[in-house]
């Protein structure tokens, strides 16, 4: 199947999961990231602000917020820049761009090369730690100089592809995969 295809497929999973579904498996999902070492020893984590549907991190935030990391978010500032805003609190966001949320104004922000853990979403998922995003590359060039081992997908099982997604040269290879049923770093 093409990327386009794919990506529609995926969604489509993500899309029919039902409210309960997606707050029983956000609950298993928080727990295998807070069980990573990467995360435990991290002091500066880009997590990000999910979608409806989407693997949601808001507990791992707040927990990370709670613990005394500083946790930074994606915010897209032109049509192929994205940036790491630092989050102070789940509280103080404001919706931005395709009605995603974002920090308000006033944020500091970080070089992707200066944060120790990136967790990075997907539409869909290899077990060679492939990733399909949403299309218009802005994760692959935020990540492009940050060693892979950094860099760790997360989704859920259901977005996760048995064969070898296919990839272009430009696409970022992630250095594991968190699911709600399974981790797996390199």
């Amino acid at each position: 199947m093409d990327k386009h295809t794919l990506r529609l497929a995926y969604k489509a999973r993500r899309q029919a999961m039902c409210d309960e579904d997606v707050t029983r498996r956000a609950k298993a999902l928080t727990h295998n990231i807070l069980s990573l070492p990467a995360y435990t020893n991290a002091k500066t984590i880009m997590a990000y602000l999910a979608m409806p549907k989407e693997a949601n991190l808001d507990a791992l935030i707040q927990h990370a917020i709670e613990a005394g990391k500083s946790v930074y978010v994606p915010i897209c500032t032109t049509k192929t820049t994205m940036i790491a805003a630092k989050l102070a609190s789940l509280d103080d966001v404001t919706t931005g761009v395709l009605n995603i949320r974002i920090p308000k104004e006033g944020y500091e922000t970080i070089e992707p090369t200066e944060l120790d853990l990136i967790l990075v979403p997907g539409v869909a998922f290899d077990e060679q730690c492939g990733r399909l995003g949403m299309g218009a590359g802005y994760y692959d060039r935020f990540l492009a100089d940050v060693p892979k081992a950094r860099c760790i997908g997360v989704g859920w099982d259901i977005q996760v592809s048995e064969e070898s997604l296919p990839m272009n040269s430009y696409d970022k290879h992630l250095g594991g995969l968190v699911t709600d049923c399974r981790i797996k770093t390199f």
